[in-house]
């Protein structure tokens, strides 16, 4: 998806105040337990690309492996993008171990997490640092994936995410439920938007699929007046 193209996805994610994906009773309500997405990326009635997001799990693990694949003009200017986070399911949520993504100019960027300890290594290219690790943090891979596991979408809720570059705290809204086009017919969703500050110029809004198990089915990403979206084409389970 567009979000892991243009750094919008370093934006991406993150999120109001009374929980922070952290969802009480997050492993009893559990997605299939592999789900493959599939997404074409536009710029107004411009082709940009397409994505692909694959989610795995064990009922106690869970990979996330997401992609994106520039097509046409686009495939000239910005490269193919992959990330991926791999951790463990828990009552509080998706808990990441490790995030790594690849395809950007500069080299890898990765988060390691260590919580038993407190902290996480952020490696981005040949930068390699240690911080403190906040109790509520997610990776940009996983985030979008939390609501599965949790079976409900809270009113607002906040979250720390880790891109390998650094750490950031984000709040986020609904906005309310929509019903979306897609090539898959109309989906019922809930329309979550990234909380903006008076500065903040850029916006990421995203819609969980109500009857596909709060699947991020559209993503947005907008700045400066201009907006990227990616749709859902296909969702397949096993």
């Amino acid at each position: 998806m567009f979000r892991l193209v243009i750094d919008r996805y370093t934006v991406c994610a993150m999120l109001c105040a009374c929980v922070v994906l952290s969802f009480s009773g997050a492993a009893n309500a559990l997605p299939p337990q592999r789900v493959e997405l599939t997404f074409d990326i536009h710029f107004g009635a411009m082709k940009l690309g397409q994505g692909r997001d694959v989610l795995i799990h064990d009922g106690t693990h869970y990979e996330v492996v997401s992609e994106t694949i520039p097509k046409g003009v686009a495939a000239i200017f910005i490269k193919k993008i992959r990330r991926e986070s791999h951790g463990v399911i828990t009552d509080a949520g998706l808990r990441p171990n490790r995030f790594l993504e690849q395809g950007r100019k500069k080299g890898a960027r990765a988060a390691e997490f260590n919580w038993s300890e407190s902290t996480v290594r952020l490696i981005n290219g040949d930068t390699n640092t240690v911080v403190a690790l906040p109790p509520n943090t997610i990776d940009q891979a996983s985030l979008p994936y939390g609501f599965s596991f949790a079976g409900r979408v809270p009113d607002g809720f906040a979250a720390t995410v880790a891109d390998g570059r650094r750490l950031k705290d984000y709040r986020y809204r609904i906005v309310g439920r929509e019903r979306i086009k897609t090539v898959l017919g109309e989906i019922e969703t809930i329309h979550v938007e990234k909380v903006r500050g008076p500065d903040d110029k850029r916006s990421f809004d995203f819609w969980l699929a109500v009857d596909r198990h709060y699947l991020p089915v559209k993503m947005r990403f907008s700045e400066k007046g201009r907006a990227f979206d990616s749709v859902v084409t296909s969702i397949t389970y096993r």
